[in-house]
């Protein structure tokens, strides 16, 4: 029987304790390509997927794996920042997007891409953009059409989506979901929610290996979402170069939180039909992040008080 062309490189990832290493960021790049194209055996993927998950996968393997990913999609140079998805909320409603909705009213155009909702008890952002007839997109050619629009991973790939409902059948989530979240196009910066905070530091380096800028934080559920209730250390890569931004919480606690994550908290907090000073610094302080970003900046409190002025002046009739 003839060899695969993949074999030698689970081969890199499975040679036991003494022998084997990750993978190079060419290596990596090679095959995830070969995934792409469809040039696997499932045996070999969920063997590549579990194995860099005991290894520990690195900044050259996520890098490698996302640059593939990323070339699938289209010149994205009318875009200003890429804003993955993938964790859902379940327990405070995605504030994030009203944070996104301003910087688009400030002229900045945002492409969300994300997963399909598939843990029950959250709500995903696809369901949001749907609820409220925001742009959805059915595939890459319609990125540039709307200034804030919702990809779809399947419509990146099909085979994203599917990888990432693995953990079903593997019982632990796979490297996939890191990956995701770092895809990236040259010159369009990105940000990155994470929810454990040792993964910043490895989705960072990955934006420096693969010549990108991004921010990253650990944010309310795993989304890029600063809770204002906790200290946000927001490391970022900006030209090459890493820094951090810190974000001190003003009180531990908010009485005014809503209890509900759905849809009418954020259209009443748009319109101004709801008063909270959790969602206010939520929303804020993770537009200034995402500018910062945008910009390529670390002064976060010129892009605060840039932020607060825009939501003064918002189109409360926009949501």
């Amino acid at each position: 029987m003839q060899k695969h062309d993949l074999a030698d490189y689970v081969r890199i990832l499975a040679r036991g304790k003494n022998a084997s290493r990750h993978m190079t960021m060419e290596e990596a790049h090679f095959t995830m390509s070969n995934m792409l194209q469809g040039n696997y055996r499932p045996e070999q993927l969920g063997a590549i997927f579990m194995l860099m998950r005991v290894l520990e996968e690195s900044e050259q393997e996520i890098a490698g794996f996302a640059q593939a990913i990323a070339e699938q999609l289209p010149d994205l140079s009318d875009t200003d920042l890429l804003w993955p998805s993938y964790a859902g909320k379940r327990r405070q409603p995605f504030w994030c997007l009203l944070s996104a909705l301003l910087l688009s009213s400030m002229g900045y155009r945002i492409l969300f891409h994300g997963t399909e909702a598939h843990t029950a008890e959250r709500v995903y952002l696809h369901q949001i953009f749907s609820h409220f007839d925001l742009p959805i997109l059915e595939n890459t050619s319609q990125i540039g059409q709307q200034p804030l629009a919702y990809l779809p991973v399947a419509s990146i790939h099909p085979e994203l989506q599917q990888w990432l409902l693995l953990k079903s059948v593997l019982g632990v989530r796979s490297p996939i979901n890191s990956v995701l979240k770092t895809i990236a196009a040259p010159g369009v910066a990105s940000v990155q929610g994470v929810f454990h905070p040792n993964y910043q530091g490895l989705h960072c380096g990955a934006a420096r290996l693969a010549g990108h800028d991004a921010l990253v934080i650990k944010g309310e559920g795993g989304e890029f979402e600063v809770n204002p209730e906790r200290r946000c250390r927001a490391q970022y890569c900006f030209n090459g170069d890493d820094g951090e931004i810190i974000i001190d919480n003003d009180r531990s606690l908010f009485d005014d939180k809503p209890d509900d994550i759905g849809f009418q908290p954020l259209q009443d907090f748009w319109r101004g039909e709801l008063i909270s000073e959790y969602a206010l610094q939520a929303v804020t302080r993770t537009a200034a992040l995402a500018l910062c970003s945008i910009k390529r900046s670390s002064d976060y409190s010129a892009a605060l008080k840039e932020c607060l002025s825009a939501w003064q002046q918002r189109d409360t009739t926009r949501l």
